[in-house]
C-alpha cells in the first residue's frame, strides 16, 4: 500500500462515522415528515405536529420539515403556540439561518411585523445565499412602509433566483409604493404572465393603466378581476368609473346598482349612482323613462346624504333636481 492510499483510508475511516450518522437522522425525519403529512390528510393536526417537530429536531436546517410545521400550526388557529416552539428553537441552534427565518415566519403569522424584520435579518446575516429570506424581508419592508428598503431585498432577491414571479409581484409593489409607476408595471406584466393569479398585481396594474389614461388596457384589467371574482367590489368600482368617464351611462348604472346592493354604507357609491342615472336621463327620449330616473337619482343622492350629510355634490345635485321638479309642475299648472 502506497502512502497516498494509506493517507486515504485513514481519511475514510474518519470521516465514515460521521457520513454514517448523518443518514439514519435523515432517513428517520423522513420519516416523521411522511407521517406528519399522512396525519395531516386525515386531520389529526395535533398528531401530525408531534411528528414534523421530531423531523425539525434531527434536521434543523431543511425548510421542508419546518414548512409543514408551520402549515400545521396554521391550520390549528395556534401561531402563538408555534412561535413559542420556535423561540426555543432559536435558543437551541442561535447559528442555524433556517430556525431564524421560521421564527420570522411565525411571527409574520402573528402579524408581529418588527419581530419577524429582525428575525429574517438574522438569517439573512447568517446564511446570505438562502433567496427565503430575503424575499421574506422584500414582503415585510413594504408592509413596514419602508419601500425603499423592500426595493433593495427584492432586487437582490431577483439576483439571486432571476424571473420568479413572487420576486416579480415584490419588486412592482416596491416600485409602485415609491411611485415609479413605469418600473412597477414592467414588474406586474413579467408577473402576471407567469402566474395570473397574483390579484394584487392585476389590481395595481388596473390603477397604473388607469394613471397613464390607457383605459382600454384598464377596462381589460377591472373586467378579468370580476370575471375571477364577482365579489370583488374594488375593481368594480373602478369599472364602473371607466364607464361613466366613456359615456357608457347604461353600463355604469349596472355597475354601481350592483355596489349599492353590497356597500350600502359608502356614499360614494350613491352618489356615482346618482349622477349615471341624471346623465342617463339627459339621452332618453321617453318623457316617463326620464323622470323615472331623476326620481331614482333623488333617492340615490338622499341616500348619499344619509351617509354623509356634508356631501356638497349631493346637495347641489338635489337642489338642482328639486329646483327642475318645481318649475315642471308650475309649468303644468300654467
Amino acid at each position: 500500500m502506497t502512502h497516498r492510499s494509506f493517507f486515504l483510508s485513514i481519511i475514510s475511516l474518519v470521516l465514515l462515522p460521521g457520513i454514517l450518522l448523518a443518514s439514519p437522522s435523515r432517513d428517520r425525519a423522513d420519516a416523521f415528515f411522511e407521517d406528519a403529512v399522512a396525519l395531516n390528510k386525515q386531520r389529526q393536526f395535533q398528531d401530525a405536529v408531534i411528528s414534523f417537530v421530531q423531523a425539525v429536531k434531527l434536521v434543523p436546517g431543511d425548510h421542508k420539515y419546518h414548512r409543514g410545521l408551520h402549515m400545521t400550526y396554521q391550520a390549528m388557529r395556534r401561531v402563538r403556540q408555534g412561535t413559542n416552539f420556535y423561540q426555543n428553537l432559536v435558543r437551541k441552534h442561535p447559528e442555524n439561518a433556517v430556525v431564524h427565518y421560521w421564527l420570522g415566519r411565525f411571527y409574520l403569522s402573528g402579524r408581529l411585523l418588527e419581530d419577524a424584520a429582525k428575525s429574517f435579518e438574522e438569517s439573512v446575516r447568517l446564511d446570505p445565499k438562502d433567496e427565503h429570506p430575503v424575499i421574506s424581508l422584500g414582503h415585510v419592508y413594504n408592509r413596514l412602509d419602508q419601500h425603499q428598503e423592500a426595493l433593495e431585498a427584492f432586487l437582490q432577491a431577483d439576483k439571486m433566483v432571476p424571473g420568479v414571479a413572487v420576486i416579480k409581484v415584490g419588486l412592482g409593489n416596491a416600485y409602485f409604493n415609491l411611485k415609479a409607476f413605469d418600473k412597477a408595471r414592467k414588474e406586474y406584466e413579467a408577473a402576471v404572465a407567469e402566474d395570473p393569479s397574483f390579484t394584487e398585481a392585476q389590481y395595481n396594474l388596473g390603477v397604473i393603466y388607469e394613471r397613464s389614461k390607457d383605459y382600454d388596457k384598464a377596462y381589460d384589467q377591472w373586467s378579468l378581476l370580476i370575471e375571477a371574482d364577482p365579489n370583488n367590489s374594488a375593481a368594480r368600482e373602478h369599472l364602473a368609473q371607466l364607464y361613466y368617464r366613456g359615456g357608457f351611462y347604461l353600463d355604469a348604472l349596472r355597475e354601481y346598482s350592483t355596489l349599492s346592493l353590497v356597500k350600502v354604507d359608502t356614499a360614494r357609491i350613491f352618489l356615482g349612482l346618482g349622477e349615471a342615472q341624471i346623465m342617463l336621463a339627459s339621452e332618453l327620449n321617453d318623457e316617463k323613462d326620464r323622470d323615472l330616473l331623476k326620481l331614482r337619482a333623488i333617492e340615490s343622492f338622499e341616500r348619499t346624504l344619509e351617509i354623509d350629510p356634508k356631501n356638497e355634490m349631493a346637495i347641489q345635485y338635489l337642489e338642482r333636481l328639486k329646483t327642475l321638479e318645481s318649475e315642471k309642475l308650475l309649468s303644468k299648472k300654467k
